[in-house]
């Protein structure tokens, strides 16, 4: 079944999507416009952050039980038709308006979300007006299945909780001493390399930006490697960096950026300083 909905109105996508831009600003060291507007519109008294803990609760949950999860719908579905829908509406209005005078919405919406079928699930059984009964005892099906599938891969982080756990004074310690490290053991790196990190980090959520501007990267590299390739007169040399110009290729469209990606690309533009330190 493929449920059709709007990410504009899928609450716990908007939630996801704003504590990644979070992450993003901070790190970046920029104005965290992204942390004023979470605070501003999921505050305790407003109806979004009602919302987005019914989305958490049906995503998150897990049961061993069918009956018990099948409850755990059923509750927080009414809990949900309980909501002030209007001024939920509101709230979720104004909320994209800051969104859209903020940053730019293709770039911010198209980030791929791990959760995403569940996500879309839970829109479409608490706030799809145009669903069908089939499609809600469906979609009721596919909710419980994923409440009491038992988590394989994700394991409970017990250095994050703990961190979760401690005072605030103890957590900023621990950031600034988390951020002197990073920059320690990346002190050497050069100017390219600092640069593609940053744009890495920043796009945190894999949005078409991030990949346009690796391809864009690997065809100036291209563009270098053939440049010494002409005037290097090693033949041994040569030979080696046309063959690492033939392996570094553009991303495809329909591929995502992944770790391996950014290493390869650091690892070539360690190569290309290299020889701009030998050869000018």
């Amino acid at each position: 079944m493929k449920i059709k909905h709007s990410k504009y109105k899928n609450t716990g996508i908007l939630f996801e999507l704003l504590t990644r831009q979070i992450t993003s600003d901070t790190i970046s060291g920029g104005n965290n416009k992204a942390l004023f507007i979470l605070k501003k519109y999921f505050n305790s008294k407003s109806e979004l952050l009602k919302e987005y803990k019914i989305y958490n609760a049906l995503s998150t949950k897990k049961y061993k039980d069918e009956s018990k999860a099948t409850i755990l719908v059923d509750t927080l579905v009414e809990a949900h038709s309980n909501l002030n829908k209007s001024r939920l509406r509101r709230e979720k209005y104004n909320l994209i308006k800051e969104l859209k005078s903020t940053y730019d919405l293709n770039d911010f919406f198209k980030a791929k979300i791990t959760n995403y079928k569940v996500m879309a699930s839970i829109f479409n059984i608490t706030e799809n007006k145009d669903a069908s009964p089939l499609s809600i005892v469906e979609t009721k099906v596919k909710l419980v299945e994923h409440i009491i599938k038992p988590l394989e891969s994700i394991k409970k982080n017990i250095v994050i909780e703990n961190y979760n756990n401690e005072d605030k004074n103890t957590r900023l310690l621990t950031q600034k001493i988390l951020l002197e490290k990073f920059n320690n053991k990346y002190k050497g790196l050069g100017e390219n390399q600092k640069v593609l990190l940053q744009e890495y980090v920043n796009a945190i959520s894999n949005s078409p930006s991030l990949k346009t501007y690796i391809n864009s990267e690997i065809k100036d590299v291209k563009k270098q490697l053939t440049k010494y390739s002409n005037t290097v007169t090693d033949q041994v040399i040569k030979i080696k960096i046309n063959e690492a110009k033939n392996l570094i290729k553009p991303l495809c469209k329909k591929s995502f950026v992944h770790d391996d990606n950014v290493s390869n690309l650091l690892n070539y533009y360690e190569l290309v300083n290299e020889l701009k330190t030998i050869h000018g």
